[in-house]
């Protein structure tokens, strides 16, 4: 039986390592040139690509953003035997000297109370594979990326969930920046909208998980990365983080 999202993957068709990204361009970016390429699935957010890396079986996957379509794409991945899985995305810095451009592998996550209380209560902690951090660490300062490990936030919005207000006229909604603040003070250096996902269904289901971010936005100057930058860093992110789990 195939599964309800990623429905023309088949048991034993997935690499040694899975990537997944949120962005669905961001798989033909990534794996444009590796070998025996073939897209498994193209539907709503999810785009699945497998093929040859340098010799191994490989395999890449868009989870869309966000933490409910994010479960879906990494359970339907360990349902078909994904043997460990890595997200490649992107980030917002919240240390004023993490800047665009460079990466952050995180070694765990806080999260917003709640964020996947159907499996977990907010006490059990979101922790990436401690092996798998420290080779993509290694591997990205081996090949010159500015890099950083460290304690992240996933939110489960975008706006008020990591203290944005919104441009709305007369909104009866107020960011609380103390919120924020509070954060910063305990160590929290980004925040995105996955990884804790990523990192709990790892530890449930006994996947090796990690993560490898690029900063596309700088909270203390709201300073972005360049789109063209931010793509090429990502693709060269990527390439460091096969190198790293596969040699």
């Amino acid at each position: 039986m195939s599964s309800e999202h990623l429905t023309h993957l088949q048991k034993g068709q997935l690499g040694e390592v899975t990537l997944i990204v949120g962005d669905p361009g961001r798989v033909d970016l990534i794996s444009k040139d590796w070998a025996d390429r073939q897209k498994i699935e193209d539907t709503r957010e999810f785009v699945l690509v497998i093929g040859k890396y340098k010799g191994h079986n490989v395999s890449i996957c868009s989870t869309g953003m966000g933490a409910g379509s994010t479960e879906i794409c990494i359970i339907e991945l360990i349902e078909n035997g994904a043997k460990q899985i890595i997200r490649c995305g992107g980030c917002g810095s919240w240390r004023d000297d993490i800047k665009p451009g460079d990466l952050i592998i995180n070694r765990a996550m806080a999260r917003t109370p709640g964020l996947m209380g159907d499996y977990v209560p907010d006490n059990y902690p979101a922790v990436a594979d401690p092996i798998l951090v420290g080779k993509l660490y290694r591997g990205a300062q081996q090949r010159g990326f500015k890099v950083y490990t460290g304690v992240g936030l996933t939110t489960e919005t975008y706006f008020l969930g990591q203290y944005r207000q919104p441009k709305i006229e007369n909104s009866p909604v107020k960011v609380d920046d103390a919120k924020m603040k509070f954060w910063q003070d305990r160590g929290i250096i980004n925040a995105e909208m996955e990884s804790a996902v990523l990192f709990i269904l790892g530890s449930i289901y006994q996947i090796p998980v990690a993560n490898c971010l690029v900063v596309h936005l700088s909270r203390a100057t709201y300073s972005w990365e360049q789109p063209e930058d931010y793509n090429r860093i990502h693709r060269e992110s990527a390439i460091s983080v096969l190198d790293a789990v596969l040699n």
